[in-house]
């Protein structure tokens, strides 16, 4: 009981140290974007500049308190605020209990700080600050560089004759994992250009997936491209249905949703004696290619012009991908 009651108290302390980095982390997430000091001057109001009394910047509370607006001004406040500071808290929590008293727990709750401030700035503004993600790949090659990762590669012995090498290998995966976030993110991003005649992610997404490597290594930073890859589609795929509709572009809607209820219908019949006939089997997939054919078509064609690009910044889907390879591996 004693234990139960120290680990509930050790949790509430890292809610409320979260809470507070939290509140930490708007005043880096907003000064990026004003080119101010995160220190001087003291907090303020964006609308009137009047600088907050203490009980303004308490987390969460301030904002429920004060309904939601300036005490001077009656301007309304972001629910950036507290929307970071929930999340960043409840953040903190699940690391702690992924990582328990360890140097790995320091390392990951400065890294999902840092994830914070990339997928708000980017949601924000779609912008990403080439300070924070240089922070993220120096402070990655120094977790790995001590084999600080919770993602061990081990270390290598190489035979010299009479000498042995050591060698760290988090720390060349480490390395690897960076400049394999660049090229593979600036090839994805540059493709763009033979589709759209434009770039197809921003180049901070380069810099995320560099500063990614540097703390997954090459091994699972291709992991969590995968996810961010998936997320991002998971997430396009409605807004792209609902701009189709709203430019009645009923043709490529339906064949959007014809493919896909295609492929959900050869599925469904995977258990059934039906596709086990090479010849029906033959003739749904040819079907299926010609569906896919000329969706792809009409998207292609509906790409050459700007006003139809969909775009959604591929930060937030990054970071969502490190989240699901922090935690679940």
């Amino acid at each position: 009981m004693d234990l139960l009651i120290f680990l509930l108290l050790v949790i509430f302390f890292i809610f409320i140290t979260g809470l507070c980095v939290g509140s930490f982390l708007n005043v880096v997430i907003l000064r990026a974007f004003s080119n101010e000091s995160i220190i001087f001057p003291p907090s303020k109001c964006p609308a009137c500049q009047k600088p907050l009394r203490w009980y303004h910047n308490i987390p969460v509370l301030s904002y429920l308190f004060l309904r939601g607006k300036c005490s001077f001004c009656d301007e309304k406040i972001s629910l950036q605020y507290p929307i970071v500071e929930i999340v960043t808290a409840f953040l903190f929590v699940a690391v702690f209990m992924k990582f328990g008293f360890s140097i790995n727990l320091i390392f990951m709750l400065i890294f999902s700080s840092l994830f914070i401030v990339f997928a708000v700035t980017d949601i924000k503004e779609k912008v990403v600050f080439d300070f924070h993600t240089y922070t993220l790949a120096i402070l990655g090659l120094i977790y790995n560089f001590f084999n600080f990762g919770h993602l061990y590669y081990g270390v290598k012995i190489i035979n010299l004759g009479q000498f042995a090498l050591q060698i760290n290998n988090s720390f060349v995966q480490a390395i690897l994992g960076v400049l394999a976030g660049i090229i593979i993110m600036e090839a994805l991003a540059r493709f763009g250009y033979l589709i759209a005649g434009t770039r197809a992610f921003g180049e901070g997404d380069t810099f995320i997936a560099a500063g990614l490597g540097a703390v997954f290594g090459l091994k699972y930073l291709i992991t969590v491209l995968a996810y961010s890859l998936i997320i991002q589609v998971v997430l396009t795929i409605p807004v792209f249905f609902k701009k189709l509709y709203c430019q009645k572009d009923y043709q490529t809607l339906a064949a959007f949703i014809a493919f896909f209820a295609f492929a959900f219908g050869i599925k469904a019949l995977d258990n059934y004696e039906l596709l086990n006939n090479l010849l029906v089997f033959g003739v749904l997939i040819l079907i299926l290619c010609v569906l896919g054919f000329y969706t792809c078509k009409r998207i292609l064609q509906g790409l050459k012009n700007p006003e139809n690009i969909t775009y959604l910044p591929f930060g937030p889907a990054m970071i969502a991908g490190a989240f699901f390879v922090m935690f679940l591996l």
